[in-house]
């Protein structure tokens, strides 16, 4: 059902010299959806189909699912690793004194080698340290993208909901003035106006009509935007409430929680120590190796005596000796990392501090403003009342009530997007301090558990799947 245009509304705008119709706002009009034929769509609604339908949140869950298994084959070095080779030939040898001409010989050889590191500096140790801060950084890099879809997802549902408010004012204003006109008109007839007083009342009008136009467009981008988010269509959202648990009560504290719990923060930590230990790798690997081999090898070479069985253990022990550019490189290489890791960090922790009072600072002037224009509202309304009756007596001109009607409904408006700021912003601060939660509207789970999800790899045949119960808390 299409949202019912005001009344006694012309599909012409008289301007000054001439009429323009506007065909292309009423259609933008039009195609407006009404929110009474609507399905009742709550704020727990869409967040649940906004975070099913995520794509970031899907490629930040497979994130997690490489930072998983890096931590099972970190260790791989050290693992019992076997071997099995089986090998055959045939050889033909040309002789003059040999009757028929030649000579043949057959053999066969197999071989079973296990081999398994003993001993390596701590290299293994350092990389499965390595791969749990890389899955905490992993985990934290989710919770923060979660926040911000969270947070998109609520922007894009009060959008809607002001949009449509801000739609309705402007509709009523072009309706009253459309009222306005036709009785100036009226008046011109009967002689009790002027042409100018008509003039005046079709140049707001005018004015009245493209503000609803402006105002319908805004409303259909900010459902278009929902629809992308969600997948949703045909709704009627419910208003979203002022959130007031855990928030600070105070600027130092909205930057104090920021610093100890934002995910960004605790992802850049979690990089900083694994491009620390990746250094600590790279030293490793230059030093020596202990290893242990068991091998069992037998030889059959038909019509000869070199039929053997052979079982050989080994233990070997192993260094490096050569410095090679290559790895003076790849030391160049693991201290940038280090140094790019502690810049990266001090600058994520400059930017969650400046946003978080940012997001403090815009909670509290959304409030602040709130009884101010709270106040102005109420004043433009005395105003247009009592300029309302001072025209009749002559003592204020018909443009000063029209200046009046349309300050009331300016504020209005601006009622509206006060209130609807202060909502908003509450959820941007939560947000910014990284306390921005599913469970605060959802109690039930809605995407799986990052712990819980199964590897792609158990999914194809010819992949070896990796447990994914391997993290070691």
């Amino acid at each position: 059902m299409l949202i019912a245009l005001s009344t006694g509304i012309k599909d012409v705008c008289l301007v000054q010299s001439g009429a323009y119709v506007l065909t292309a706002g009423w259609l933008l009009l039009a195609s407006v959806i009404s929110p009474l034929s609507a399905q009742t769509v709550n704020p727990e609604d869409s967040l649940r189909a906004g975070l099913i339908a995520s794509k970031v949140l899907e490629a930040e869950r497979q994130a997690f699912i490489v930072a998983r298994q890096a931590i099972s084959t970190s260790n791989a070095k050290n693992n019992l690793t076997g071997t099995f080779a089986l090998s055959g030939s045939h050889i033909q040898t040309d002789k003059a004194d040999t009757p028929g001409g030649f000579t043949s010989s057959n053999s066969r050889s197999g071989s079973v080698t296990l081999r398994k590191q003993i001993y390596d500096f701590g290299e293994a140790d350092s990389r499965m340290e390595s791969a749990r801060y890389g899955l905490d950084s992993a985990r934290a890099s989710y919770q923060s993208s979660e926040q911000q879809v969270i947070l998109n997802i609520l922007t894009a549902h009060l959008n809607v909901i002001t949009a449509r408010k801000a739609y309705d004012i402007r509709a009523n204003n072009t309706k009253r003035l459309a009222a306005q006109t036709d009785a100036e008109n009226i008046k011109l007839e009967a002689g009790i106006s002027t042409p100018t007083r008509l003039a005046e009342a079709e140049a707001r009008l005018a004015r009245a009509k493209s503000d609803e136009i402006q105002a319908a467009a805004n409303l259909l981008s900010a459902e278009e935007a929902y629809q992308s988010l969600t997948g949703l269509n045909n709704y009627n959202l419910h208003p979203l409430t002022r959130q007031t648990a855990n928030l600070p009560a105070t600027i130092e504290e909205a930057e104090q929680i920021a610093a100890m719990e934002h995910p960004l923060i605790l992802s850049g930590l979690a990089a900083e120590k694994q491009a620390g230990i990746e250094f600590k790798i790279l030293k490793a690997s230059l030093l020596p190796k202990l290893n242990f081999s068991l091998s069992a090898v037998q030889n059959d070479q038909q019509g000869t005596s070199m039929d053997k069985d052979e079982v050989t253990s080994k233990l070997e022990f192993s260094t490096p000796f050569l410095v090679t550019e290559g790895s003076r490189a790849a030391d160049r290489r693991a201290a940038a990392g280090v140094s790019r890791s502690r810049a990266q960090l001090a600058e994520t922790r400059r930017n969650v501090r400046l946003a978080a009072r940012k997001a403090f600072r815009d909670y509290e002037v959304a409030r602040a403003q709130l009884a101010s224009v709270e106040a102005e509202i109420n004043a433009a309304r005395l105003v247009a009342q009592g300029t309302a009756s001072e025209v009749e007596y002559g003592l204020k001109t018909f443009l000063d009530q029209l200046d009046a009607e349309q300050s009331l409904s300016d504020t209005e408006l601006r009622l509206v997007q006060t209130q609807e700021a202060i909502i908003l912003n509450s959820y941007r601060l939560l947000q910014a301090i990284g306390r921005l939660s599913v469970e605060m509207f959802l109690p039930e789970d809605i995407l799986p558990a990052l712990d819980s999800i199964s590897d792609p790899a158990s999914r194809y045949p010819f992949i070896i799947a990796i447990p994914s119960n391997s993290r070691a808390e």
